[in-house]
């Protein structure tokens, strides 16, 4: 019986002190379990609640742990800035401004230029115009007198031989041109082109020419032999205009003298008053009449009047086609260079 009661005793003693130490370990599973929690998950909060700028008083001693982030962190101080990028949600990040470094402003590079516009040129209003026109080859000088207003005076010549046709008679002709021009040009617009001329032109101009040998021609109702030999006329005609200082009237485009400018273009389109053309007739016996017999000499003398007399017949019919060329019309292109 008693060794029942001490079975039993050791029996409940060992029951208790089972009983007791999962008690005990309960309690420091309780306690040890939020720690290790704290430090495995290193939360927001934890860190920064538990990093603080100063020492642990009690440096921790060899061979023991520590399981405070206070004394892992103490030695390096908090950067709010940098922590609060990395846990935005922490209660010290609520009310902590974020700033962030400073950072150097983008050095604006400039850009790069375009092109320097090209200096003006120098220039001091005066040009030079080599043209081509209907009055012959040559140039012009053009001075700039006010921003609207130019002044040129201009020279034209041309000597050419070509065959021509008058009065159903061939020729061998030669042109004669010689023409010098005082003008004034006008610019309603300073910046444009476009300009009006007016001035005078001193013209001697003029045609010369022989009727070509071995042709029969027919003045008014008579057939006549162009020629050298016996009974054989010659015919020359020469044309000239009335007026030697003739008016000009114009228009054109391009300023010789802009600003700034040294080369430029120039067309103009004109006419010039010549005056109606004067065109005389010439026939004259292919023999000196002094070497022909007396029988035949009147003869010979008698037709040449008789064809003088159709020529000026012919030369007034001649003069009134040619009429439309007193005004002679003056289309002339040049290049300018300014100085």
């Amino acid at each position: 019986m008693s060794q029942l009661r001490f079975g039993t005793s050791v029996l409940t003693l060992t029951v208790g002190l089972v009983i007791g130490t999962s008690m005990n370990q309960m309690s420091i599973a309780e306690e040890v379990v939020p720690e290790s929690i704290t430090h495995l998950a290193v939360t927001d909060e934890v860190i920064a609640t538990s990093v603080t700028t100063e020492k642990s008083e009690t440096p921790p001693q060899p061979g023991t742990f520590t399981y405070s982030a206070g004394d892992l962190l103490a030695k390096k101080p908090l950067d709010l800035n940098i922590f609060c990028k990395n846990y935005p949600l922490n209660s010290q990040c609520t009310n902590q401004p974020v700033t962030t470094p400073a950072t150097k402003p983008e050095e604006v590079k400039p850009k790069p230029t375009e092109e320097k516009s090209a200096v003006p040129a120098k220039t001091h209003g005066w040009a030079i115009t080599p043209e081509i026109s209907t009055l012959g080859i040559g140039a012009a000088v053009t001075k700039s007198i006010t921003p609207n207003i130019n002044v040129k005076v201009g020279v034209n010549g041309l000597g050419a031989s070509r065959d021509a046709r008058l009065s159903e008679v061939d020729y061998n002709a030669k042109v004669n041109l010689f023409n010098v021009s005082t003008l004034a040009e006008y610019y309603p617009w300073k910046n444009g082109g476009f300009h009006l001329t007016g001035g005078l032109v001193f013209q001697n101009n003029s045609l010369d020419g022989s009727a070509k040998n071995g042709q029969t021609v027919t003045i008014g109702t008579r057939s006549y032999n162009i020629g050298d030999g016996p009974g054989s006329v010659t015919l020359k005609a020469k044309g000239s205009f009335v007026n030697s200082v003739a008016p000009y009237l114009g228009i054109g485009w391009g300023n010789a003298v802009k600003p700034d400018k040294h080369w430029g273009f120039s067309a103009n389109l004109g006419v010039m008053f010549a005056g109606s053309p004067k065109l005389d007739l010439i026939a004259s016996s292919s023999q000196d009449i002094n070497t022909i017999p007396e029988p035949f000499r009147s003869g010979i003398e008698a037709r040449i009047q008789t064809l003088q007399n159709d020529l000026e017949e012919e030369r007034k019919k001649q003069e009134n086609a040619l009429n439309w060329l007193n005004v002679y019309p003056v289309l002339s292109v040049g290049v300018s260079y300014q100085f």
